[in-house]
């Protein structure tokens, strides 16, 4: 056979591992942790009290504990977002620095375009008024615009950081697709080691948005669950009586590279990236499409691309975020994809526990993905109590159900109708 023909087949044929994992997430900070709050299906969220929310009709979410964070050595002055992200990063790359040249790691990150600090938002809005009002526009600008300011808005420099502390020089990209991000930041990535582009590929996602101004915004599209006397049972994805999404927190990152790499220097490989599949509704700004669409789309492209039937998805972790129409319509489309089996699979939001991490999202189901395939379980969806005739499919309510999973179907559909499914796989 041909050389090159060999070469291109041994490419395709090479499986895609993920060889590290670093997460702040609201459920834990280590995977032992996680996994055993995911097992007694134990609520993440609580009361926000970073800020003064006063009257805000939200005044709960997913939180971390930023209490070590903040003390965190940060070379850079910056705000908590970049903090975070270079804490996780410095955690998870100083055990695989000088394996692969610099030139051929890659970074591919979820995180929301607009990551200011409301201090910096408000201190811009001000400026911005003062400049309408000034004649001396550019001398105005330079005596009080602060660099500092302007460039800690611009959510790029979280893969500059990467390329200047890390070495990463490979191809660095920010992935800006509302709550499917860090999904396709980790099939942006997945393809990236299929077609050889990079040895090793730093992936994940990156969101804290449990700020005035991002609830106030997220309020306006009435997309929030208010805050209930029992924090604790806000978000209940696929109840009947379902309202709305929790924000959540948090950083998730992986390392992921080729499988014949990993084992020539004796990874651990968590688990294998099978298969991702995407989509866009360009249906509306805030609805999934009525009929699913997208989200079909995006499901049937990811097994087909892991190459399984449907009946070889043990477990799908659904986007589920408890508004009235996502989870409609994301059973509607289950169903769809499904078929005849959708009726005995194993289904659960996760999101009921930790909360929606936004940009974050996609990585954090990931991660749960991996550990119920490693530990053997699907975790529950929580707060479930009374059955939505609409949502009609096996949720996992409340209670921990154990068996063997050998594949994933993990689901981010997102605002805008940016959908992206990944199957994530036992290593075998």
């Amino acid at each position: 056979m041909d050389p090159l023909l060999l070469e291109r087949r041994h490419k395709m044929l090479d499986k895609i591992v993920i060889t590290g994992i670093s997460a702040i997430t609201p459920l834990g900070n280590d995977i032992d942790t996680i996994v055993d709050n995911l097992k007694k299906g134990k609520s993440g969220i609580g009361y926000i009290d970073r800020y003064n929310l006063g009257e805000f009709p939200v005044r709960h979410g997913g939180t971390i504990d930023i209490v070590d964070l903040c003390k965190v050595k940060y070379p850079y002055e910056g705000n908590l977002q970049f903090k975070l992200f270079y804490y996780c990063l410095k955690k998870l790359f100083l055990q695989y620095k000088n394996i692969y040249s610099s030139d051929r790691i890659a970074c591919c990150i979820g995180t929301n375009p607009n990551i200011a600090a409301p201090d910096d938002v408000v201190y811009l809005g001000e400026q911005y008024w003062k400049l309408k009002s000034n004649e001396l526009h550019m001398n105005y600008a330079n005596e009080n615009l602060h660099m500092n300011t302007l460039m800690n808005i611009n959510p790029s420099l979280l893969t500059y950081y990467a390329a200047k502390d890390f070495n990463i020089n490979g191809i660095c990209a920010c992935n800006f697709g509302t709550c499917a991000a860090s999904s396709q930041a980790i099939g942006d990535s997945y393809h990236l080691l299929k077609n050889k582009r990079a040895d090793m590929v730093i992936c994940g996602g990156i969101s804290l948005c449990l700020d005035p101004i991002a609830i106030a915004r997220l309020c306006r599209l009435n997309a929030l669950e208010l805050t209930k006397e029992n924090v604790k049972s806000n978000c209940a994805p696929f109840d009947k009586h379902r309202a709305g999404f929790t924000i959540g927190e948090g950083c998730i990152l992986f390392m992921m590279e080729r499988e014949s790499d990993a084992k020539k220097r004796n990874a651990k490989i968590f688990a294998e990236v099978k298969g991702y599949g995407a989509s866009m509704d360009g249906f509306s700004l805030t609805d999934p499409h009525e009929e699913g669409l997208g989200m079909q789309l995006a499901m049937i492209r990811a097994i087909e691309d892991a190459k399984l039937s449907i009946d070889k998805i043990d477990y799908v972790n659904a986007h589920g975020t408890g508004t009235k129409k996502n989870d409609k319509y994301e059973t509607m489309a289950i169903k769809k994809v499904f078929k005849e089996y959708a009726n005995t699979l194993d289904i659960s939001s996760t999101k009921s526990m930790h909360g929606h991490l936004l940009t974050a999202g996609g990585a954090m189901e990931m991660l749960v993905s991996i550990i119920s395939i490693q530990k053997g379980f699907v975790p529950p969806t929580i707060n479930y109590r009374t059955k939505d005739p609409e949502c009609d499919l096996s949720y996992t309510p409340n209670i921990v159900k154990y068996k063997e999973i050998n594949n994933v179907l993990s689901n981010s559909f997102g605002l805008g109708g940016v959908n992206a499914s990944l199957v994530i796989s036992k290593y075998i």
